[in-house]
């Protein structure tokens, strides 16, 4: 059995730092005109052909089905790191004793998670989202809300954890994202198209929260042994003003149950007549 694989999310050509550990994957391949000297998501089994979707998460997928007799499996990008450089030496002092699961440093906002969701998807999609949830996974339902009311973002879908747990991470989330590709209406404009690779964010978050997981919160840098930037006084003083300015202006998702969206999705013939998911 190998002991650690992290996959470098990379979608075009571009400096990506790799070693025995590191292994830069092509996420898209199956859609892109480039070629790179690196794995496809395009192999095995495989969601590449959805990557304006789902981003980094087709090389999640890949990992997931792909990637077998591993202690320890982990993903980044080809400009994103952690700052701790992951290594045989010190995986087993990271993740065998200290924590369960390294995810990149909560970013402190001054509103909700659930307003920094709506800046990449509509309200309709985080209705959906929530009433899969709610009816799939009903035990997650309450986590889910937490998460999005507070103003602690964990962005990226970058982690590293053992194979074992990320393929019961992997196996919940593909799942409920399956479904709900059945309910929303893809935008046809970019941004919002990776409607999935957004929501993959807030699920990871959700699921080590739900699952109380022990967390090693770690700064995330351009490259690995980058120096961080921002001072840590600057760091505290941000973060002080941010969840000050946060409760005095929070929010409880009131928007997220207007009227005019549930009519409009029952409209759509995406909610029935009492505001559930048509079968």
């Amino acid at each position: 059995m190998e002991k650690v694989k992290i996959l470098v999310a990379c979608h075009k050509p571009s400096k990506v730092f790799r070693d025995d550990i590191y292994a830069p994957i092509h996420v898209g391949k199956a859609l892109s005109n480039y070629q790179m000297n690196m794995i496809g998501d395009d192999t095995g089994d495989n969601i590449s052909i959805k990557n304006s979707m789902y981003c980094e998460l087709t090389a999640e997928y890949w990992g997931w089905k792909n990637v077998n007799d591993i202690e320890y499996i982990g993903l980044c990008h080809y400009r994103r790191y952690f700052a701790t450089r992951i290594s045989f030496n010190n995986i087993d002092t990271l993740l065998g004793k200290k924590c369960d699961v390294i995810l990149p440093e909560p970013i402190v906002d001054r509103f909700s998670a659930g307003i920094r969701l709506l800046h990449g998807v509509c309200v309709e999609d985080i209705n959906i989202f929530l009433s899969v949830i709610k009816e799939q996974s009903p035990e997650y339902y309450s986590s889910a809300l937490s998460y999005l009311r507070h103003n602690r973002w964990i962005g990226f879908n970058m982690f590293v954890m053992r194979k074992k747990l990320f393929d019961e991470f992997a196996q919940w989330q593909f799942s409920l994202l399956q479904v709900i590709e059945e309910y929303v209406k893809l935008s046809e404009y970019t941004r919002m198209k990776r409607l999935f690779g957004y929501l993959g964010e807030v699920m990871l978050a959700i699921w080590c929260l739900h699952n109380k997981l022990e967390v090693f919160y770690d700064k995330v840098v351009p490259y690995p042994d980058s120096k961080v930037s921002l001072s840590m006084l600057k760091s505290v003083l941000y973060k002080m003003y941010n969840s000050t300015a946060f409760f005095f202006q929070r929010e409880d998702l009131h928007w997220l149950n207007s009227p005019s969206i549930i009519v409009g999705l029952k409209n759509d013939g995406i909610y029935d007549e009492v505001g559930h998911l048509k079968k």
